[in-house]
């Protein structure tokens, strides 16, 4: 199997490895505004329809928080980094072709990060939705496809575009 990465995008306005989930309620509120009024482009939209977006996102991160913890993980946040595995150029074009942070996944314990088939939130209440899985999992899927990482992402990329990595512990992140 050869070195597998997780990839972190980030658009050139905004600093990297950072989660609006992570500030206070208000603060988070505050953020989003700014973001939304000074910039526009598809990542930010999200920031726009804040009311929406922020009570989805914090019961998708319960969400992946409890099946975390089910699964054997132990996080030090009860709100994840996100990452993809291996990389996605839809990401990539998505967060406007900024800066890309990349992590080899052999560094990381399994018990500091989780997996999810898609975007967990646009997910999260979808039928095809499925459950967070721990790297080991991973680890088998990959060697169903002969240890070829972009064969099994290939495999999911129609349905679920790639697959997404929350890091629950920042000492990999260097922040």
């Amino acid at each position: 199997m050869h070195e597998i990465y997780i990839v972190n995008y980030c658009n050139p306005n905004c600093s990297p490895l950072y989660s609006i989930t992570r500030l206070s309620k208000a603060e988070a509120f505050a953020k989003a505004k700014e973001l939304a009024d000074s910039h526009s482009g598809t990542a930010f939209g999200r920031f726009a329809d804040f009311e929406n977006y922020y009570p989805r996102r914090i019961k998708t991160e319960e969400w992946l928080y409890n099946w975390f913890i089910n699964l054997g993980g132990e996080p030090e946040t009860k709100h994840p980094l996100y990452f993809v595995l291996h990389g996605s150029d839809f990401l990539d074009h998505w967060f406007g072709k900024g800066e890309v942070t990349k992590i080899p996944l052999a560094d990381i314990s399994s018990k500091h990060i989780s997996f999810t088939f898609g975007d967990s939130m646009a997910k999260f209440d979808q039928p095809e939705r499925k459950n967070p899985f721990l790297k080991e999992t991973l680890y088998e899927l990959i060697n169903q496809f002969n240890g070829d990482v972009d064969r099994l992402l290939n495999s999911i990329i129609e349905e679920y575009k790639y697959i997404e990595v929350q890091l629950w512990n920042d000492k990999y992140c260097h922040v």
